[in-house]
């Protein structure tokens, strides 16, 4: 082989390795069991967007396995039944949220939020207070607390 056939194999090789180590970084980054959690407050607001938005999916997919809901004194326990209550429940039933403020404390998110049924005209607006544990980057607990309030409207 002559020199220049010898840059060009170098070259090759080069840009072979080079690609497998991309290649083998962006595959790992890819991978949803190694995405690190999401932060506290970002999961709150990937939740009032999904509750906003009507995606049932993306609010069920911030939910633990074994998350429980306590609603207006319910408590509603597992994946499939907290669907049930995205889907059904009169509280969600074109829920609308806005946050007003929010507050972290370990594991504890509180928030506040000026909520409306989107679907109803007369009620107008009023305050519902969530509580959520949230642990390794999903609802565990999430309580919802009403506090209604004169019309924001």
């Amino acid at each position: 082989m002559n020199t220049r056939q010898v840059s060009r194999l170098q070259l090759f090789v080069f840009v072979i390795a080079t690609a497998m180590t991309l290649v083998a970084c962006i595959s790992q980054a890819l991978i949803p069991g190694d995405a690190p959690p999401m932060d506290p407050l970002s999961l709150v607001t990937t939740f009032h967007n999904a509750i906003n938005s009507d995606d049932v999916d993306a609010v069920l997919a911030l939910f633990a396995e074994d998350a429980v809901v306590i609603d207006n004194g319910s408590v509603i326990e597992g994946k499939e039944p907290i669907r049930d209550w995205a889907l059904y429940s009169q509280r969600m039933a074109g829920l609308r949220l806005t946050m007003l403020n929010s507050e972290i404390d370990g594991e504890k998110v509180i928030w506040l939020d000026e909520a409306y049924q989107e679907h109803e005209t007369g009620r107008g607006s009023y305050l519902l207070k969530w509580e959520a544990i949230i642990r390794d980057g999903k609802i565990q607990s999430l309580a919802a607390m009403p506090r209604y309030w004169p019309d924001l409207k």
